[in-house]
């Protein structure tokens, strides 16, 4: 990713606090773990917002390897052509129920607001024979920090209503936080950007030269064995209510915490956490009009 978009990104979604935040008495959600509690971001810049979500989407496409020497103006093309079923001629409507934005954005964030160096983008998981993109999680970032190993397989809505976009989250998450949805996911594709690691003698690059070359018989063994941690971000991006901010968090958090405090995530036995990353915005339905119009007119990227 370039420094230009980095420092629009750190310029642009700014950390306002952390939940649980005492003075706004403001908890966190009802299922986040303690370790990490609740990020919630402000946007400076409604137009810089666009723009990165516009710009990120080549990033989230392509991994560093496909995009050294290529034509990223033309790769950006082919990346709706090919990767997000992004069809010209659909009405509008369709158009913004795609979920490239939210997961761009997410993939962006990740990238620049929480040091995670990405393994294999979340985009390249696209299945040539299906013509589809894959589903599941919404992004794939295997990292490495100091001496521990940490998964982070997310999720993201952008939605104009909040509760909506909670509620959705909310339909699959005893699902998704469950040893068989990992083990059943796209994971073992992870094991093609082996090749992205650096340094050879990372913990990270000989597990995964250990995976290449033997068959897991358990994955979840094999996570906890090598103290491996899932990760889950949950990044929501919706209306700001009555222009308060403050209310607009309290809103979020409160309908989670009235509908899904009996959660119980009995058919997970890797060590994990959950967060959720709240991002209100002037207006969701413009944001995604404008990446739209850019998109039919195939506006050049800039950064």
């Amino acid at each position: 990713m370039k420094d230009s978009l980095k420092k629009l990104i750190e310029n642009t979604i700014l950390f306002e606090y952390k939940l649980p935040h005492i003075g706004f008495n403001i908890d966190r959600t009802c299922v986040t773990h303690i370790d990490l509690g609740d990020d919630c971001y402000k946007v400076a810049d409604t137009e810089s917002l666009n723009r990165i979500i516009y710009e990120s989407i080549l990033y989230y496409s392509y991994d560093d390897f496909q995009l050294t020497g290529g034509d990223h103006q033309k790769m950006f093309i082919k990346a709706f052509n090919s990767k997000f079923k992004y069809n010209h001629s659909a009405s509008d409507l369709a158009k913004r129920k795609l979920g490239v934005y939210g997961e761009a954005l997410l993939y962006a964030i990740l990238k620049c607001l929480y040091s995670n160096d990405i393994l294999v983008s979340r985009g390249y998981f696209y299945d040539l024979q299906k013509k589809t993109e894959v589903t599941g999680y919404d992004c794939f970032h295997l990292i490495q920090k100091d001496d521990e190993i940490e998964l982070w397989f997310g999720e993201t809505k952008f939605y104009e209503d909040c509760k909506a976009a909670i509620d959705s989250v909310f339909k699959n998450i005893e699902k998704a936080i469950s040893d068989d949805y990992l083990v059943n996911t796209n994971f073992t594709t992870i094991l093609q950007g082996k090749g992205n690691i650096a340094d050879r003698d990372s913990k990270l690059y000989k597990i995964l030269d250990k995976w290449e070359k033997c068959i897991i018989d358990s994955l979840q063994e094999e996570f906890n064995e090598n103290g491996i941690k899932l990760v889950y971000p949950v990044l929501i991006t919706f209306n700001l209510l009555h222009d308060n901010y403050d209310d607009t968090i309290k809103t979020a958090i409160k309908h989670i915490n009235d509908n899904y405090s009996h959660l119980k995530f009995d058919n997970i036995t890797i060590d994990y956490s959950i967060f959720f990353i709240l991002i209100p915005v002037d207006n969701v339905k413009s944001t995604k009009e404008t990446i739209i119009k850019w998109i039919d007119n195939k506006e050049p990227l800039t950064l």
